[in-house]
């Protein structure tokens, strides 16, 4: 599906029962972050991450990428490069019966991108677009969704959008209102026991 932001993916076969997701920031947080990763050669996940996005699934949380993605616009590689790494990603996460929900993503940059793509968005983070997006898109409750994200805009643009829960992983970075961790396995930890504790309430 293309936007106004370029290529974006969404599963429009995903159920539309489920109100709450995890938003979760790419590279850093699915897979090392290696600077404008484009390839799916370059594509490493960081441990633990597929049994973890399962878990997350189990929970009953969709799973949405919102990522940054100025490499498109700094010429650095194209759309169409980001489909397809994207699309091998889906793939593969599919195999493993784990289904995303959509990917966002920003290709601008404010001053260093070329042509169209050189633009003061409100996708790119710190600001909430993209998220908000996603909220808009599957009917979600910001509240009881996370988001986890490696960098301080990751965590200001899920408090624009009202996000429940903020995780980030970056365990010197615990501040009011966030939850520092080593990365998304520990994420599961947090999020079940907080289900477990909704289950109980309502009985």
């Amino acid at each position: 599906m293309v936007s106004s932001a370029g290529w974006s993916w969404c599963n429009r076969v995903a159920g539309s029962k489920n109100h709450k997701a995890v938003f979760l920031d790419r590279d850093g947080v699915i897979n090392s972050d290696r600077g404008y990763v484009s390839q799916w050669s370059q594509f490493e996940f960081l441990p633990g991450v597929v049994t973890a996005m399962a878990q997350l699934q189990a929970l009953g949380y969709r799973l949405i990428i919102v990522t940054n993605q100025s490499g498109i616009g700094r010429g650095y590689y194209t759309e169409g490069e980001f489909a397809a790494l994207s699309t091998q990603l889906i793939d593969f996460l599919a195999d493993h019966n784990i289904a995303l929900t959509a990917i966002y993503h920003c290709p601008h940059h404010p001053t260093e991108a070329l042509g169209g793509y050189k633009r003061d968005c409100d996708c790119r983070k710190p600001r909430p677009g993209m998220i908000i997006r996603g909220i808009n898109d599957w009917q979600l409750e910001p509240e009881v969704c996370a988001l986890v994200g490696d960098r301080l805009s990751d965590i200001e643009a899920g408090q624009g959008a009202g996000i429940g829960h903020l995780f980030r992983v970056d365990k010197t970075a615990e501040h009011d209102g966030v939850t520092a961790v080593t990365g998304l396995p520990e994420v599961v930890e947090y999020l079940t026991a907080i289900n477990d504790a909704q289950i109980v309430k309502e009985h």
